[in-house]
């Protein structure tokens, strides 16, 4: 399990914060803040990691249901924003944010209708939301 508890795999829980960017989550202002202080200053270069203080925070970040609630879809694209705040000159053509082991943790989106899968996983990674009778759209 991640460090929330909640998603056993990071970059999943990746996909879950991007579905509620727009959606005005109780973690958007601090995250907001995180992405102003640390992306100014971003050095560009090749090679560097993502960023480390928005990771740790990420990674440490206890989604609240309420939120969770609000999720009806996920989108599996490397274009998504939130690997753009983490590392933003990431070019997507690595394999930094894919989601490799699981989806496990999905069963908390009491809302989730569809899942579009672009990118980013392997299709068997995506096996449960099927099993869940959820509609994969590619």
């Amino acid at each position: 399990m991640g460090k929330s508890g909640m998603f056993t795999d990071f970059n999943f829980k990746l996909v879950v914060i991007e579905a509620l960017l727009d959606q005005e989550p109780l973690f958007l202002k601090e995250l907001t803040d995180l992405k102003d202080k640390y992306t100014n200053n971003f050095e560009w270069h090749s090679g560097a990691g993502p960023i480390v203080e928005i990771k740790d925070y990420l990674e440490a970040l206890t989604l609240e249901m309420s939120d969770l609630e609000k999720i009806e879809s996920l989108c599996f694209e490397g274009g998504n924003e939130i690997y753009h705040i983490l590392k933003p000159d990431w070019d997507g053509e690595d394999s930094l944010f894919d989601v490799l082991s699981s989806v496990e943790g999905f069963q908390n989106l009491k809302n989730l209708k569809a899942v579009d899968y672009i990118s980013m996983c392997d299709p068997e990674v995506l096996e449960p939301f099927k099993q869940a009778g959820i509609e994969i759209e590619d």
